[in-house]
């Protein structure tokens, strides 16, 4: 057992036990977030086929079940996450390594979901992943993923913040990894405070003021000022 095996089976002993013991109650109080995150990337249509890789506890999917995605799956390497979820009754939730799962997948999911997963990986092993990803969707199917943001002026606190992290990742480099194994378009979006409530909502207009700063010394130092300066940056690669 090498070391990110160790660490994976006892995952939540060792890296998330800081939050407390999870509930359903708790999981729902999430909901508002994740709608503000991730609802614009999901489709009328309720009865596609979701894949959410590294699932945990399944928050994710019991999240997306809820929303009325009934056929939606999650798998997660770490045996403790899983026995987790189903304790608290989440379904569809399984302990399986990704390689070996999406193996024999071909043309199956309309959504593939890996939440801050594949920084976990080495560079190798992740173009390996997006091509699993890209053979496992159907036509005009879709990735969504987060990772550490590496453009981001604390975009190493995520790096950093879990032992078996590998890397990070920018805009730049995202559309280079996804297209190089066939995705064609590709978007890139900040996670800035969510305006969910009027304490977030006034986050995140400090936090406009911020990244408008961030953008004036980029265009200073580069002559552009584009770039996303949130600690984490989600992708969406559509096949």
């Amino acid at each position: 057992m090498n070391y990110k095996e160790k660490l994976y089976s006892k995952y939540i002993s060792t890296h998330t036990s800081y939050l407390g013991k999870n509930t359903i109650k708790k999981i729902e109080k999430h909901f508002p977030v994740w709608d503000y995150y991730y609802h614009k990337f999901l489709p009328e249509a309720k009865k596609i086929k979701i894949l959410d890789v590294g699932c945990g506890e399944g928050s994710f999917v019991y999240w997306l079940q809820q929303k009325g995605y009934k056929n939606t799956f999650g798998i997660d390497v770490s045996k403790e996450q899983i026995e987790n979820g189903e304790k608290l009754k989440i379904t569809n939730i399984q302990q399986m390594n990704l390689f070996k799962f999406l193996k024999n997948k071909k043309v199956e999911y309309d959504i593939i979901f890996a939440r801050d997963v594949i920084e976990h990986f080495k560079k190798e092993e992740i173009l390996d992943i997006l091509k699993l990803f890209y053979k496992s969707l159907k036509q005009k199917g879709k990735v969504i993923i987060q990772v550490p943001n590496a453009e981001g002026p604390f975009g190493t606190h995520y790096l950093y913040s879990d032992f078996t992290h590998e890397l990070a990742f920018t805009e730049r480099s995202l559309n280079q990894i996804f297209k190089s194994v066939g995705f064609k378009d590709i978007y890139c979006y900040p996670t800035s405070p969510p305006q969910i409530s009027i304490t977030s909502k006034g986050r995140h207009l400090l936090w406009k003021m911020i990244e408008n700063s961030l953008k004036f010394y980029t265009l200073v130092e580069t002559g552009s000022s584009k770039g996303i300066f949130t600690r984490n940056i989600i992708c969406e690669a559509i096949k």
